[in-house]
């Protein structure tokens, strides 16, 4: 028997958010989490690769996510929707090298995060001379998280409504959408607060976004209403305890991968609202365990909107109010639906939670990702 497979491997892994929640939760493995170089900052047109500090440790294996890491050691790469990261570089010979990386021998292994991430990632590499070695590694994996030993706390429907909106970009993931609708609650005379968890990063190269900073200005205002709470940041244990109280969790996102604190909301039985984009679809059922608000997309699950040439006209701010609007009229409509059906919002409650036990269990992704440690390695 090899040595490998009786000594815990050595991992190193990067150390951001996204990662956490594709990896193992508990291993029997000694994983490092180190930061690495965001070479994005040096220029966005090459983030599609990275670096790790030197260490004079020596690992078996590299779990990157995102980002090719660049050396000599096996690595096995996670990603949430274009691998490799080259937008509009696609016919250059920096994306060939990066492609050739991971169809050649140090590539371990390709995990989509979701089905959305797993059809874009074919459909990129369709009709490549590499295609074949590419879909050879490729597999699909949801991401995990530990899910809270606790019973459904059942807000009680007859109390002040709570809604919880949480996400650094601001109007991207649907603030202004949470803004719209506690006005619109407070105009129908619903009993409704919303909590803002928000940096209100927004505009600018956020390729959802209206580009004009002044186009927001009157968003920010707004958020000084009587039933908006705003807070800039808040530790993860202070967004779980206003998860479950809360009625409903916001994602009504004009671009998301996947949504994680989707899933977060839905461990403490708090449905969604959300868009049905991304990967959202794949696991938030309309009426079932949570609300999915339309919005237009393309074929690969993206707003049609996105990455638009005109975000900074008149006509595309204008567009964008109107889907705001659209949104909170919907999302309010939805919720006053179920104020008259309490047994079917409990319902909901319970099918929310019961999706994440099933889907999204951290000791399942346990042990998948020890045996593709060990897999890669051997």
């Amino acid at each position: 028997m090899r040595e490998h497979s009786t000594r815990p491997l050595r991992i190193l892994a990067p150390t951001r958010y996204p990662w956490r929640f594709n990896s193992p939760r508990q291993s029997r493995h000694a994983i490092t989490n180190r930061p690495f170089l965001p070479m994005n900052k040096i220029d966005e047109r090459i983030e599609g690769f990275t670096m790790f500090p030197p260490s004079l440790r020596k690992y078996d294996l590299v779990h990157a996510f995102n980002r090719i890491p660049i050396g000599r050691k096996p690595y096995l790469i996670g990603f949430e929707s274009h691998l490799p990261r080259g937008f509009s570089l696609e016919s250059t010979a920096y994306f060939r090298a990066l492609t050739k990386s991971l169809a050649g021998k140090r590539c371990r292994g390709i995990v989509a995060i979701s089905k959305f991430s797993e059809q874009i990632f074919r459909k990129m590499h369709a009709g490549s001379d590499m295609a074949d070695a590419l879909y050879e590694k490729l597999e699909m994996r949801y991401p995990n998280l530990e899910i809270p030993s606790i019973e459904d706390p059942a807000p009680d429907l007859d109390a002040p409504l709570q809604l919880v909106f949480v996400g650094h970009h601001f109007a991207r993931k649907g603030g202004c959408v949470a803004v719209r609708l506690a006005e619109l609650a407070q105009e129908a005379g619903v009993d409704m607060r919303i909590t803002i968890v928000s940096g209100l990063a927004m505009g600018g190269d956020i390729w959802t976004d209206p580009a004009r900073e002044d186009y927001y200005k009157t968003w920010v205002d707004r958020l000084e209403r009587s039933n908006i709470t705003h807070y800039r940041s808040l530790p993860n244990d202070q967004v779980q305890t206003l998860l479950r109280a809360a009625h409903f969790c916001l994602l009504p996102t004009f671009g998301d991968t996947f949504g994680y604190s989707a899933i977060e909301a839905m461990a403490n039985y708090c449905p969604m609202i959300a868009t049905h984009q991304g990967a959202l679809p794949e696991f938030i059922e309309d009426d079932r365990n949570g609300i999915l608000l339309e919005l237009p997309v393309d074929s690969d699950g993206h707003w049609i909107h996105s990455s638009s040439p005109d975000r900074a006209t008149p006509g595309f701010e204008r567009m964008f109010t109107d889907e705001i609007e659209r949104l909170a009229s919907s999302a309010l409509t939805r919720i006053v639906g179920y104020l008259n059906d309490p047994a079917g919002y409990r319902a909901l409650r319970r099918e929310a939670r019961r999706t994440v036990e099933n889907t999204f269990a951290a000791k399942d992704a346990n042990v998948f990702w020890d045996r593709r440690y060990e897999e890669a390695v051997g």
